[in-house]
């Protein structure tokens, strides 16, 4: 079950996407909130953004306690991406914003998806943005491969934590193009590759299904990114959940494009998780500013 969330922010106000979201997983799940800014030592005026940036960190921190949440804020001195994966090691879930001003860019986030070892939500930030979806329903893109399955028991406890229910989403590779010419190395292939998608997927479903979620499945045919987006819009999920292979981008790379290509395409929160090697460990945060 999810019972820390970490809450990187970098004091700006479209950060804070990510801080709405923390905050709706934690009010539903019961979860503390671990509230992070990071000042980096090489930079100028440290005491001055420190001193700053507490004071940006207790606002926060009283108004999500004034809503019966349980909270805890740091300011620490470090380089940001390593820093973030460090206290990730500790907590269930983090959350970031995509598409902010400062070091929540993609500079950051590429070395936070590079190197993450526990799940990492990312949610997209506009300054349009008034409501997030809601938390309450969970699709889940799968695959056919190895580290597809990694997060499995991931959605599993954050579904019930979040009192979810999921949408197991498959993706079959058309025979042919849109202009009905043969698609090569597609063809022929397998003899029913909807019939085992629908075996694979159904089988999965189980898994959710004997831990009490509510599940359903659908396997779609067509180009992946395409298909998961409009099927997530279509059963009203407000969660996108999907396994990526390391040595990732946020620009490049992300599962052959697929999760790329989701990021940039949908407005919904994405929460990803990949492989990683046994004994991959973080390090390299120093030591904080403040923590309350």
């Amino acid at each position: 079950m999810v019972s820390k969330i970490l809450a990187p922010l970098d004091c700006t106000e479209i950060a804070e996407a990510g801080l709405r979201w923390a905050e709706q997983a934690a009010q539903r799940s019961g979860a503390a909130v671990h509230l992070l800014t990071v000042v980096d030592p090489m930079e100028p005026n440290v005491e001055k953004r420190a001193k700053d940036a507490e004071a940006y960190l207790q606002s926060r921190r009283d108004r999500l306690k004034a809503r019966g949440l349980t909270v805890k804020m740091e300011v620490a001195a470090g380089e940001p991406a390593e820093t973030i994966l460090e206290r990730a090691e500790s907590v269930d879930l983090t959350v970031v914003s995509s598409g902010t001003v400062r070091w929540l860019i993609s500079a950051v986030l590429d070395r936070v998806l590079e190197r993450m070892t526990r799940p990492l939500v990312v949610v997209r930030a506009s300054q349009n943005d008034t409501q997030l979806p809601a938390t309450d329903r969970i699709l889940v893109a799968l695959d056919q491969v190895d580290y597809s399955s990694d997060i499995i028991p991931i959605v599993q406890d954050l579904a019930k934590s979040l009192s979810a229910s999921v949408t197991l989403c498959h993706c079959v590779a058309p025979n042919v193009d849109e202009y009905g010419r043969a698609v090569p190395g597609l063809t022929g292939r397998t003899a029913d590759p909807i019939g085992q998608a629908e075996l694979f997927i159904s089988r999965i479903a189980e898994q959710f299904e004997s831990e009490g979620i509510k599940t359903e499945t659908v396997v779609a045919i067509g180009d992946a990114p395409g298909q998961i987006v409009r099927t997530a819009q279509r059963t009203g999920a407000g969660l996108i959940a999907l396994t990526t292979r390391g040595r990732d981008h946020l620009d490049s790379r992300l599962v052959g494009g697929t999760a790329n290509a989701i990021l940039h395409s949908s407005r919904l929160p994405c929460l990803l998780t990949r492989k990683v090697p046994v004994g991959a460990r973080v390090s390299g945060a120093r030591s904080g500013y403040a923590a309350s």
